[in-house]
């Protein structure tokens, strides 16, 4: 027969807000919203949490975890999350403190990160990216919590329930559209009860006389409804704690976005890893603000992962023309792309002076498929949009490039164009210029086609091609060495002309002296007015048709 241990704190079992009040008195007192929590964690076997920012989520978890361990024997507690950050320095942050608060000793030791009482009562915390590591942790009284819970992988949510815990917490905020956490909070979900903490149900707007530091204020939700608008995903996660549903005419879609900022992207088929990366030349993206309030931007990628972002405010064109070229000394950048359109022409004119290996680029200018899209800049935006889908590019974590991504939105012309949302529209919205979005977009460019089909879409047979959109320079005059693109006369026109060396045509096949050709590509050969001939008109125009209609059937998919 087993032992009963000693649990000197066995009165608090069924009741979580009086140990924390009594026991830990000096480590604060949960205010309204997190008293629900610890109440429902009492007697319900599931419990998950959706919150705004800094809405004391982990504060909450942290003293859970020392309630449930202190009063019951045979208790384990497995703490988990997406990264190891999380765990440590916020979950387990929070539970030294309260350990170190309570009004009388506790029973265990508080280790970094585990807090063992005996070989039968510990806590441990860790983050892990095999699932297989979260087997072997068994017991009668155990609980499972999990920090972050939006960002918890389908493999993981399988490995936790086959712990059959007593106790499941879930915490994370609303930026998921698929998986447990966002299920857990959809209606008719029976097996989990659900706590919503909006920043207006916490004590800065309650007046509940409880003092706890970090929260919202209506500066923190002012700024976010400035910087995003009421109705961005964004807002409505941060701020209310609202799973917004994605919009029919979003580009891209909240996961997307979140999976390329993770910290193992890119993670899709194919992509490469960070040794093929380190071997690929830097190009940057250059976005050139246009009105008081709007942000010039650089961002520098090295293959598939961006490796530099800067913003800057209020500055003028010599000295953005300045942090471009130091940026590109620095990265030893083998290109440059610059928006050309209106001040950026400016950009353009010092780098070249400056001898930065540059590139205009006219966003509303031509594109290269101009059947499919309505201008350059959409066209460029739809493969980012297929790349962030394949979970092919890394980001950085950075939530002004994600609430700009998240912000686009497009629309399908009756002949099948794509067109993207122009910049006046946004503001017409009440969102700022996506100047980082922008400057992402023109750094996966490609000199010198500057190609970002893949060769894998419907309307292309040439084989698979590097990363970028194809766009052939504008001839320059006689000792203008810098390209200018879009809107380009060399590209394929309705009139028959045909592209010149390095450019690639309307239907995608590659001039034979492109420096991205592949052997076994097929491309068009020009006829002797020179129109492209292509071998077999009738069934790419059938392709070009399929894929405008795909477009069309699939224009509400968000990823």
């Amino acid at each position: 027969m087993i032992p009963t241990p000693n649990v000197p704190f066995a009165q608090y079992r069924d009741d979580p807000v009086a140990f924390v009040r009594d026991v830990l008195p000096d480590a604060g007192a949960p205010y309204a919203k997190q008293r629900d929590i610890l109440e429902l964690l009492a007697h319900q076997r599931h419990v998950s949490v959706v919150g705004c920012y800094a809405s004391g989520k982990d504060w909450t978890a942290a003293r859970a975890v020392l309630w449930w361990l202190e009063t019951r024997p045979h208790a384990k507690v497995v703490v988990t999350g997406p990264t190891q950050r999380q765990v440590e320095e916020i979950v387990w942050r929070e539970m030294r403190i309260a350990y170190k608060a309570a009004s009388v000793p506790l029973s265990g030791k508080m280790l970094r990160r585990r807090y063992e009482i005996d070989d039968d009562r510990f806590a441990i915390g860790f983050s892990t990216n095999r699932p297989e590591n979260l087997q072997g942790f068994h017991s009668p009284n155990l609980m499972v919590v999990v920090t972050e819970a939006h960002a918890m992988r389908p493999d993981f949510e399988e490995a936790l329930r086959r712990l059959n815990p007593t106790r499941v917490l879930l915490t994370g905020n609303a930026l998921s559209s698929t998986g447990e956490f966002y299920e857990s909070h959809r209606a008719g979900r029976g097996r989990y009860r659900r706590v919503r903490i909006s920043a207006y149900d916490t004590p800065v707007f309650t007046g509940e006389p409880i003092d706890v530091p970090g929260l919202m204020t209506e500066t923190d939700i002012a700024e976010r409804e400035e910087d995003y608008g009421a109705d961005h995903p964004l807002y409505l996660a941060g701020v209310l704690a609202l799973f917004p549903d994605a919009q029919d005419d979003s580009l891209i879609g909240r996961q997307a976005v979140e999976d390329a900022m993770e910290e193992s992207a890119p993670a899709g088929e194919g992509a490469p890893t960070e040794d093929e990366d380190a071997r690929e030349p830097v190009y940057i993206g250059v976005d050139v603000a246009r009105f008081g309030f709007d942000k010039s931007a650089l961002v520098a990628r090295r293959g598939q992962r961006v490796i530099a972002s800067k913003a800057f405010t209020k500055m003028d064109t010599m000295r953005l023309a300045y942090e471009a070229t130091e940026m590109a000394r620095e990265l030893n950048a083998e290109a440059v792309f610059v928006d050309e359109t209106g001040v950026g022409g400016g950009v353009v004119d010092r780098l070249r002076e400056l001898g930065s290996p540059v590139h205009g680029v006219q966003f509303g200018g031509k594109a290269p498929h101009r059947a499919r899209f309505a201008n350059l800049r959409s066209e460029i935006f739809w493969e980012l949009r297929r790349l962030l889908n394949d979970r092919l590019i890394a980001l950085p974590n950075d939530d002004h490039l994600a609430g700009q991504l998240l912000s686009f939105r497009y629309d399908v012309s009756s002949s099948g164009q794509v067109r993207l949302e122009s910049k006046k529209d946004m503001r017409g919205r009440g969102l700022p210029s996506p100047d980082k979005a922008d400057a992402l977009a023109m750094a996966f460019m490609r000199p010198p086609s500057l190609q970002i089909w893949t060769g894998n879409e419907p309307f292309l047979r040439s084989p698979r091609l590097p990363a970028g959109v194809p766009l052939p320079p504008r001839s320059a005059p006689h000792g203008d060495h810098h390209s200018r693109v879009g809107g380009n006369p060399g590209i394929q026109d309705a009139d028959g002309a045909s592209p010149p060396n390095g450019a690639a045509s309307a239907d995608g096949a590659e001039a034979p002296h492109d420096r991205h050709s592949r052997e076994g590509g097929n491309p068009a050969s020009p006829s002797p007015n020179g129109a492209s001939a292509s071998p077999d008109a009738e069934a790419e125009a059938a392709a070009a048709a399929a894929y405008a209609e795909e477009i069309a059937r699939n224009r509400f998919f968000v990823g």
